[in-house]
């Protein structure tokens, strides 16, 4: 044994136990001695013990009685006995309360040592077999532990994951699978995984894992492929099949795994046609400008000053729109960022509305629109940011002038309604079908048809105004009818201070 071995002689013949005791010493052994089974006891209850000797007759506390507790404290401690009293029934007694062996008096150094071997032996094998026993014990439950956090981590993934074997059964899977490719019956009738061909539906996605199990496939090679799922709502996948292989290099199956990628998608689609709109926007203006500056250059227009003014004006009005243009972009990108520092303070909105339409009302004079303020002589309070007020209701009165119809109407209102003060734009104009009026707020939209052809904007401007609402805790409402116009309403909430 690589550590000391620690022995206990407890005998009342002091004989004994010196001679033991110098036995031992001699091979090497760790010995301590006790002349009575009570002072024995508190020995082993302080120190480790390997192996004791004990005399079963003694003052005090006697052999088998010590017996006893010494098993109790530790059942592994080999118990050798030596008496003087050596019969039949002593030795039976003695092993029934736990003993290894059994040493009659008087004996001789090599019966006593060839006693103890066989007992050390013994209590060596015990504590390996322990030890490996323990090792076991952990080694199972690191892989069950290893086991359940790999269950866990597989399940909590928000990717789904699909492991089919070389037979093409299905052996592993998570929840996010399940309900992203709806996959069912994934076990047979026998409890065996179900092939993957018969619990996936879509021919795109099986063919896209199969080639996995093509001889062709590299243990190296990945595959990866978007596939559109069909149903009421098409949802296109990322999916990533590799080919997993043992040591030898031979096909245990395949691991796939599936990422909804359709927001994505979603997202690139709008940016191409943000491109599109945008590219579309600026050319036209840019063209006429470009158009009018050549001819006023190289004096096609002619020398007639008042044409060539007239045609300076347009290319200022096509600028001031491309202007209008990077605006809105760079207003829409700022409110995007959430990082928009507001001065809120107390506002009369009367003098932002007044001033709104005031500016409006030469833009709409040359399409005929009258303009029309109903607001009570004093308006609450709000808390707001003054410049965020002022892009709101230049955006609104902006749009109800330009789907207005000639000799058409603009209406602004104001008043307070219970808790909000109530702001409502209406016109006269051309009107909001049903199909395009959930769409109005998102960004880049814009109603298409034949009265809209040719009005120009970028499609953000009402994204921009519900952003501004919604930024100081209000709420925007829209009612339209084509062709008897529409009416915007914000309300905006008031404050207990305000009445001060």
């Amino acid at each position: 044994m690589a550590e000391p071995v620690n022995i206990l002689v407890v005998d009342d013949e002091k004989g004994i136990r010196e001679g033991c005791r110098r036995i031992l010493i001699s091979e090497g052994y760790s010995v301590d001695v006790a002349e009575n089974g009570k002072l024995a006891l508190e020995m082993v209850k302080g120190k480790p013990y390997d192996l004791i000797l004990v005399d079963l007759m003694m003052p005090v506390m006697g052999g088998l009685e010590l017996m006893e507790h010494v098993r109790q404290i530790d059942p592994g401690i080999i118990l050798v006995v030596i008496t003087g009293f050596a019969t039949v029934e002593t030795a039976v007694d003695a092993m029934k309360h736990g003993a290894y062996d059994y040493i009659p008096k008087p004996f001789n150094p090599d019966q006593l040592l060839a006693v103890l071997g066989r007992g050390l032996d013994k209590r060596r094998l015990t504590i390996e077999k322990e030890k490996l026993r323990e090792e076991r014990d952990q080694r199972l439950l690191e892989v069950a532990s290893e086991k359940s956090k790999l269950h866990t981590i597989v399940n909590s993934m928000a990717d789904g994951i699909l492991v089919i074997n070389r037979e093409h059964q299905l052996v592993l899977w998570n929840p996010a699978v399940v309900k992203m490719l709806n996959v069912t019956g994934r076990v047979d009738d026998s409890g065996v995984g179900m092939d993957f061909q018969k619990a996936l539906k879509q021919q795109d996605l099986i063919d896209v894992i199969n080639k996995a199990f093509s001889p062709d496939f590299s243990q190296y090679t990945i595959i990866s492929e978007e596939v559109v799922l069909a149903g009421e709502v098409p949802k296109t996948l990322m999916v990533i099949v590799a080919g997993v292989r043992d040591e030898k290099g031979e096909n245990l199956g395949v691991v796939c795994t599936f990422r909804d990628i359709s927001g994505l998608k979603e997202v690139e689609e709008i940016k191409s046609q943000f491109v599109r709109m945008v590219a579309h926007e600026i050319r036209a203006p840019l063209g006429a400008i470009e158009g009018y500056l050549n001819a006023y250059l190289t004096g096609v227009a002619g020398t007639d000053p008042q044409f060539n003014r007239q045609m300076l004006e347009r290319a200022k009005l096509r600028a001031h729109s491309l202007m209008d243009l990077v605006n809105d972009l760079l207003l829409f990108a700022k409110l995007e960022s959430k990082k928009v520092v507001r001065k809120k303070e107390f506002l009369d909105m009367t003098e932002i509305i007044e001033g709104t339409v005031d500016l409006f009302k030469v833009q709409g004079s040359t399409k005929d629109v009258s303009f029309f303020v109903d607001i009570p002589e004093k308006l609450p309070l709000i808390e707001a940011d003054k410049a965020e007020m002022e892009q709101l209701l230049t955006n609104l009165v902006s749009n109800a002038m330009k789907y207005n119809v000639k000799n058409g109407k603009v209406t602004v209102r104001a008043g307070a309604e219970a808790h909000y003060l109530s702001i409502s734009v209406s016109d006269t104009g051309i009107g909001i079908d049903e199909v395009s009026l959930p769409n109005i707020f998102d960004e880049f939209y814009r109603v298409q048809g034949p009265n809209t052809r040719y009005t120009t904007g970028t499609g953000l401007g009402l994204s921009i105004v519900k952003r501004i609402v919604e930024s100081h805790f209000g709420r925007i409402e829209v009612e339209s009818k084509v062709g008897q116009g529409t009416v915007f309403t914000v309300k905006l909430p008031l404050k207990q201070m305000n009445e001060k």
